[in-house]
């Protein structure tokens, strides 16, 4: 079956962004496993303010080549993109629908309410943290409160000579 895996930046302490949604502290000056990573899903599901974002750092290419795309939202009512479908419905029906269909893995690139239906619902099978060395001292949290409590299994990790530090986690 598809797996769902949640792999995001944070900062050590655990931030995903500034508070302003901006994520100008990440490391860009190499590749970090992205490749590897996108060549095992072929689905990207996020919130709207995460689709939101994305078109704002990069208005010119601002979807993921080779995946369809889904959004959850409450507000939008259509999108330019033919990758992206818009989702009303609830995470569990979502994610059994796109699941039973043959492909990848499904990647839950963000929007902390979205990720916390996610947990809540027990749909996340992988969580993969790509931990920049970095403190930003206030931001949005990588986890919003409520979540359920759930024990996980270190898969692997990874050290880059920059600091950066990957950690990839089976939830059990």
């Amino acid at each position: 079956m598809r797996e769902i895996k949640y792999f995001v930046a944070s900062s050590l302490d655990n931030f995903i962004s500034r508070t302003d949604g901006s994520v100008d502290w990440l490391f860009t000056d190499q590749d970090y496993g992205m490749a590897e990573f996108f060549a095992s899903v072929d689905v990207a599901v996020m919130g709207r303010k995460t689709f939101e974002r994305m078109l704002e750092l990069s208005p010119e290419s601002p979807l993921f080549p080779g995946m369809k795309h889904y959004v959850f939202s409450r507000t939008l009512d259509s999108t330019p993109y033919k990758q992206v479908e818009l989702v009303r419905g609830d995470a569990p029906g979502w994610a059994s629908r796109v699941r039973a269909h043959y492909g990848k893995h499904i990647w839950l690139v963000g929007g902390g309410s979205l990720v916390q239906e996610f947990l809540q619902h027990k749909l996340v099978n992988e969580i993969g943290l790509a931990i920049h060395p970095r403190l930003l001292g206030k931001g949005i949290p990588l986890f919003t409160a409520p979540y359920p409590e759930m024990q996980l299994e270190l898969l692997k990790s990874k050290q880059y000579p920059t600091g950066l530090l990957q950690a990839f986690y089976r939830v059990k």
